[in-house]
């Protein structure tokens, strides 16, 4: 089967097959193109002008057509990047109408830069081209899993809190001097429980767990929530309690405004100890809990804070008085949480905790129970904000408020200091 290549020939070779040679602008002569076919027979040679095209092949993909005789010898679509098949080059010498066997070689005496011819062994095209598209995989959707570091995860729960809501000295009609003193000594030891690796196995019982708390602790601080143990992911269980009335020496005598209001009666107070023994059995009671080690300060390995509703309890009522009478203050009192405090109850409800701590209690859904302004009862209550606040969410973590190496709160030097200087320039402009 003869193939056709395209040589192109110098205007002396035109001359000799040609009698008169085409000439163009100025009298330049126009080469010609001519046709040799090597077969068998011989070689023939066809002439064809220069503007002339002939269809080499078409891509069986894209349909382009590949026209000129310098792309026959193409092994891939110059538009998408098809291989170009044997099939197809069977297909195009099958079009001539011979299958003899053929040999061709160019008689072109003139130097080209024409791009050498590419074997079958030629590269194919790079990925890019349309040939090599895929479809997506789920990896390229969903991207590279991302491991989860330290650095992302949560601060760890606390292991307890201790709720506590004292009882003192009071007068409607005038300030307790020099100080005011605690009637009532009361805390409410709460375990925080997270379900990293489930629930503790106490957890999935229906029955409410055996303590021993020397008082009884009501079943909804001490009853799991078996009902949605499944979505938990944490929970506040109380464990132990504790209780005491202390007698005040400075001011012994209960004014009837304190009575009326916290149903403490004198002779409770008047056969109750002293402070420095009730301070002593409070810590023994944590010392039995192993929150504390025999010299008041916490023990390592356990984490857990005191919990107040508010920061009067800790900063004021306890400090001053134990400082007045000169009763060291244990360390473990160097920090507690408020709950009030707008980082925690204000924070995760997205509400002031307004109206007292009962309606703030019955707000979370919690049912009161007891005497308001009782110690003891107070503090089981303000438990059940406790437990309502880690079951739906909130992590206790950190103190919110503390006392420095010398006992006093943060922040107050700078404000007693400020509030010196004042006085100080406030008397300079009055002499003056």
């Amino acid at each position: 089967m003869p193939v056709l290549l395209a040589s192109m020939e110098s205007s002396e070779d035109s001359l000799e097959n040609e009698q008169s040679p085409r000439k163009g602008k100025h009298g330049i002569p126009i080469p010609s193109f001519s046709m040799t076919t090597c077969t068998q027979d011989g070689i023939s040679t066809a002439t064809a002008e220069p503007n002339s095209l002939s269809a080499a092949w078409i891509c069986g993909t894209c349909t382009f057509q590949h026209s000129g005789t310098d792309k026959q010898h193409y092994l891939a679509c110059e538009m998408c990047g098809t291989p170009r098949a044997s099939s197809h080059i069977d297909a195009m010498n099958s079009s001539t109408g011979s299958g003899r066997k053929t040999t061709t070689q160019s008689t072109s005496s003139i130097t080209r830069n024409d791009p050498p011819q590419r074997t079958q062994q030629a590269t194919k095209r790079p990925s890019s081209s349309w040939g090599s598209l895929q479809p997506p995989t789920q990896q390229d959707i969903r991207g590279k899993r991302k491991r989860q570091k330290a650095l992302d995860a949560p601060p760890p729960l606390l292991d307890y809190l201790v709720v506590l809501d004292f009882e003192w000295t009071a007068d409607d009609r005038k300030k307790m001097e020099p100080i005011p003193e605690i009637t009532q000594f009361p805390s409410v030891v709460m375990k925080l429980v997270e379900k990293k690796r489930g629930l503790p196995l106490e957890y999935h019982q229906q029955q409410p767990q055996q303590h021993d708390s020397p008082i009884p602790l009501p079943l909804d601080l001490t009853m799991p929530c078996v009902e949605d143990h499944r979505r938990l992911r944490q929970d506040a269980i109380a464990i132990s309690a504790f209780d005491t009335f202390v007698r005040p020496t400075l001011n012994p005598i209960l004014s009837e405004f304190a009575m009326q209001l916290t149903a403490i009666t004198q002779e409770q107070v008047s056969t109750a100890s002293p402070m420095d023994e009730a301070l002593q059995n409070y810590m023994k009671w944590l010392q039995s809990l192993k929150l504390v080690d025999k010299d008041g300060a916490k023990t390592t390995g356990t984490t857990w804070c005191f919990a107040t509703w508010g920061d009067g309890d800790i900063m004021s009522t306890l400090r001053q008085e134990l400082q007045y009478k000169q009763i060291k203050l244990p360390e473990c009192f160097d920090r507690w949480i408020n709950l009030k405090c707008d980082s925690m109850f204000p924070k995760h409800y997205g509400r002031e905790p307004r109206g007292g701590l009962k309606a703030c209690v019955e707000s979370v859904g919690a049912t009161w129970e007891g005497r308001a302004h009782n110690g003891l009862v107070d503090s089981l209550n303000t438990a059940k904000i406790v437990r309502h606040m880690v079951q739906t969410g909130f992590r206790f973590t950190r103190a919110t408020r503390g006392l420095d190496k010398d006992g006093i709160p943060f922040g107050q030097k700078q404000k007693q200091a400020a509030t010196r200087s004042f006085a100080r320039t406030s008397k300079a402009t009055n002499k003056k």
